[in-house]
């Protein structure tokens, strides 16, 4: 299972995105990022809250996914907005999070758990048109997780994309 994770960061200069492509063992097989998208005034003005969906969903996810030469099998992303990009890039789409014993889960939720315990409790949310794949997809990354961080690649993004903004 080929891994696909997406994360964003906000640059002195606006804003960049990375896709990073991992196999099982997260060893990366390819990696993307966007230039700066610098925003001006009035587009915040005008998008208001809705600039960084906007941001995450049009000018950056697509794109990125859309440019790659590896494919994957599931994109990963910290970002709930996300969920919906499932319909424009046909693959399902996870949004990976601490797991929090206080919030529901609905069925299209579930918790992966480190047996080992040397990792916390995530739980994934798919979109609802994957939710009968959420199961599987789970029972995937726990295995993957007995032996590797499945949240550390989002880190590497953001090291990644700090270092090319300094270059």
């Amino acid at each position: 299972m080929k891994l696909g994770y997406i994360d964003f960061l906000k640059t002195q200069d606006g804003y960049r995105a990375g896709l990073l492509i991992t196999d099982e063992t997260t060893k990366p097989v390819e990696f993307r990022v966007t230039t700066d998208v610098k925003i001006d005034e009035l587009q915040k003005i005008l998008y208001g809250s809705s600039l960084e969906n906007v941001l995450y969903k049009e000018q950056f996810a697509v794109e990125l996914i859309n440019a790659a030469q590896e494919d994957f099998d599931v994109l990963l992303t910290k970002e709930k907005e996300l969920l919906s990009i499932r319909e424009k890039i046909g693959k399902p789409v996870g949004f990976i999070r601490k797991f929090d014993p206080f919030k529901a889960m609905d069925r299209n939720s579930h918790k992966i758990v480190n047996l080992a315990d040397r990792f916390e409790p995530l739980a994934l949310t798919v979109s609802q048109e994957d939710s009968k794949l959420v199961i599987p997809i789970s029972r995937k990354l726990q295995e993957i997780y007995r032996n590797f961080n499945i949240m550390e690649p989002f880190d590497r993004i953001k090291k990644a994309i700090d270092y090319l903004s300094k270059s």
